[in-house]
């Protein structure tokens, strides 16, 4: 029984950090692509970004999304920042999942997407 409590409290810093999400304070919108916007290609694309402790985007990996949308919705959302939300100074990592989604009827007039 002690084993497990101990084991418990070893791992549940991770499974707290795991579940704390850093704030979004700045938000670059995507450019639509022209050749997706003329073959009105429109979709979510899925991205895991990796958090780094002053809030800036380190790394990104596509998870799913339309390969005409996936180069627009990388570009902008590097550009994004965060208020890290790490409780652990020895892992100043987070790991998030971000969605970005481009739609016909969501565009402004300067080819941006106004939904995310």
């Amino acid at each position: 029984m002690a084993v497990r409590l101990l084991a418990l409290a070893c791992l549940l810093p991770l499974l707290v950090h795991a579940q704390i999400q850093p704030r979004l304070v700045y938000r670059a919108a995507p450019v639509y692509p022209e050749l997706a916007k003329a073959m009105r290609i429109q979709g979510t694309v899925r991205l895991a970004a990796v958090i780094d402790a002053d809030g800036t985007v380190a790394a990104l990996k596509l998870i799913c999304g339309h390969p005409l949308l996936v180069r627009a919705a990388m570009e902008a959302a590097r550009k994004w920042r965060y208020l890290p939300a790490s409780i652990q100074p020895r892992s100043p990592h987070i790991v998030i999942r971000i969605a970005l989604t481009f739609s016909i009827d969501s565009l402004d007039r300067s080819g941006r997407s106004t939904h995310i």
